[in-house]
């Protein structure tokens, strides 16, 4: 498959011919030499940039458009800004993939990273170095990669989510199949003869039922558990 590629980027900057091109994020130093080193003992790895903080690596993947950026979500003790982080690369930089490297493992850190859009999850202390290559590789090829205890906490998570879909009422499925035809809420308050404040309220439960907050997730959700 032919790259996708940034006119907007230096190719001095772009190295061209890497294979795989990687921007690393870390506020270690020593965790930053150690990625380099490990990446470019695979055939075609090049870090080519390194990123301390939250805004260094929108820069840093804007400038140099890589392949793959590997990231630690904590770069400033802000596990959320981290999230906000991978969702914005991977919203505005489609050709790049994210792949976490966190210090522990959370199950609700792990599932909002995947859900936000990263390619894969592993723990630093679990990840052996020809792990590590074959999950970069693994990751360029279109695959998600999953660490150590990181797949069981994931199905923990679906499996949980699964149980709260179960329980969506008659009402908030026929609000959600509404919603997927692209209906308002006024409209859809209209189509089932009720107020728009309790399609409001039946859009609200069904949102965290289904651990979705924005409207075209929700429909995912439910037409991925198959109410659609």
């Amino acid at each position: 498959m032919e790259r996708e590629t940034r006119p907007d980027v230096p190719l001095g900057r772009r190295m061209p011919q890497a294979s795989t091109r990687i921007v690393v994020a870390d506020r270690n130093v020593i965790t930053r030499v150690g990625l380099r080193s490990i990446l470019e003992r695979n055939p075609g790895f090049a870090v080519i940039a390194e990123a301390t903080s939250y805004d260094a690596v929108i820069d840093a993947v804007d400038e140099h458009g890589p392949d793959i950026l590997i990231i630690d979500l904590d770069l400033g003790d802000d596990t959320t800004r981290g999230l906000k982080v991978v969702e914005e690369i991977t919203e505005r930089y489609s050709s790049t993939k994210v792949l976490v490297l966190a210090n522990t493992l959370s199950e609700m850190i792990v599932v909002e990273a995947l859900r936000r859009g990263a390619n894969g999850y592993l723990c630093k202390d679990d990840v052996k170095a020809d792990e590590l290559g074959k999950g970069v590789k693994a990751i360029q090829e279109g695959d998600t990669v999953l660490g150590k205890g990181v797949s069981s906490l994931v199905a923990h998570s679906l499996g949980s989510q699964r149980s709260q879909i179960e329980h969506l009422t008659d009402r908030e499925v026929d609000v959600i199949k509404y919603i997927a035809k692209g209906l308002s809420n006024k409209q859809i308050a209209a189509a089932m003869f009720i107020s728009e404040s309790t399609v409001k309220f039946h859009l609200q439960n069904a949102s965290k039922k289904l651990g979705a907050h924005r409207r075209a997730e929700i429909v995912h959700r439910a037409a991925a558990a198959g109410l659609l």
